[in-house]
């Protein structure tokens, strides 16, 4: 006989949850597993569904039979009407419920019963124990398909936080993601750059080495084959001055190139030091054109010097202020071809002392004018032109110039136009 737990009636969609909840909690009581519970409970889900979308009303009702062992727990489904069922419209029932019964009544009415049987090492359902159960199910919230719907939402805001909360940890890894990446193109940039400078740097100091040997061995050579032939007691006094006076301009030739290594050297090293002094620019103009006069006439060039009546006072090393006029002076003839002009002008303003020395001769690229200064460019731009000099010159002039608070630019129109050197200095109090 059986002993009646619970009757659930459906109307609507929440009493479909009502019933399923409550289907879970009954196979829970009487000992199911998990997976016999969730089996139970989407059976009666479905069924109860199949009533409001069919019937609009209904009923589900829980009992447990004890006439046999196993004891069953029995789910009947009724839906008034006029439809009847079938198993067709009960094949996803089948598959979850493996002993089912579908009846018809006078009316037209169907009946669905659901037999689960109880675990045999469970404790026997007594109308007692049963009776407990329906006190139990009493007691639960009135409001159990609400509280069924709250409990489903909170899971869903839960996970949808949990949700939100990877896409924040997405968002953040993908940003430090993208900063990692841009810094590692922005140095994956650096350091090419960095190895183009090296590997430019190391041409360069190739051929300032290729050049640099050039200019000691066509010296030496010389010295050597000078001293060869003074030993050599048969020649005359006049070959003897001859290879004295050889032997003595190359040792000045090789003294200037140690001069300006020595120079190169302090420079790097920083370890430049100048004793200044007042020096009027004038006269450093013009004994750097007495130096390069016989050069200028040797190439034929016209030398225009414009110099002003008052003094152009600085505070410098003269011997240093000569070094740098006379190297651009010296730039100037030697890339001027023969019968060009060069003019050489000084004047003061705005506090500042100008030297400018304009050519019209081969003249200088774009391109070239930005790294112009830098250590070794003259180098090779000499050995393309198949001019002799180890290119040090108008590095050493930058350097200098800085070192006394002044500056040095260049200008030209292009190869074939000339170009002028500027020499800006701060004017200072005689």
């Amino acid at each position: 006989m059986p002993h009646s737990i619970l009757t659930v009636a459906v109307k609507a969609e929440l009493e479909v949850v009502a019933a399923r909840q409550r289907a879970r909690q009954i196979a829970s009581l009487a000992g199911l597993l998990p997976r016999d519970q969730a089996r139970i409970s989407t059976a009666v889900s479905e069924l109860a569904r199949n009533i409001i979308n069919d019937s609009g009303a209904g009923s589900v009702a829980f009992a447990v039979e004890d006439a046999l062992l196993p004891q069953l727990l029995v789910v009947s489904i009724k839906e008034p009407g006029a439809r009847r069922r079938s198993e067709d419209d009960t094949a996803g029932v089948r598959r979850l419920i493996d002993q089912y019964d579908i009846s018809t009544d006078a009316e037209g009415g169907t009946t669905i019963v659901l037999q689960v049987p109880l675990p045999q090492d469970g404790a026997l359902l007594t109308p007692a124990v049963i009776e407990a159960f329906s006190r139990q199910l009493a007691q639960l919230p009135g409001h159990v398909v609400l509280s069924g719907v709250q409990d489903q939402n909170k899971e869903l805001t839960s996970t949808v936080e949990a949700l939100q909360e990877k896409q924040e940890e997405l968002v953040l890894l993908t940003e430090t993601l993208e900063t990692s990446n841009s810094t590692v193109l922005a140095l994956n940039a650096s350091l090419d750059e960095k190895a183009a400078t090296l590997e430019l740097a190391d041409l360069r100091k190739d051929e300032f080495l290729a050049i640099l040997s050039h200019e000691l061995r066509g010296p030496l050579s010389a010295v050597g084959m000078a001293a060869q032939m003074l030993e050599t007691p048969s020649v005359p006094p006049e070959r003897q001055a001859q290879l004295a006076q050889l032997i003595s301009r190359q040792v000045t030739h090789m003294t200037r190139v140690v001069e300006d290594l020595l120079d190169v050297s302090r420079i790097s090293r920083g370890t430049v030091l100048l004793k200044k002094s007042p020096v009027d620019m004038r006269e450093v103009v013009q004994y750097a054109i007495e130096q390069h006069t016989a050069g200028a006439a040797a190439k034929h060039h016209t030398l225009d010097v414009a110099l002003p009546d008052h003094a152009c006072m600085v505070s410098g090393e003269a011997v240093r202020l000569v070094q740098v006029t006379g190297n651009l002076l010296a730039n100037a003839i030697r890339y001027t071809p023969d019968g060009g002009a060069i003019t050489v002008a000084l004047t003061r303003s705005a506090g500042m002392v100008e030297l400018s020395i304009t050519d019209n001769g081969i003249g200088i690229t774009k391109e070239l004018i930005p790294r112009l200064f830098d250590l070794y460019v003259q180098a090779e731009q000499s050995t393309q032109r198949g001019s002799s000099g180890l290119g040090l010159g108008l590095a050493l002039v930058k350097s200098l110039l800085e070192a006394h608070g002044g500056s040095v630019s260049a200008a030209s129109d292009g190869m074939g136009h000339g170009g002028t050197f500027l020499v800006r200095v701060p004017h200072s109090a005689a």
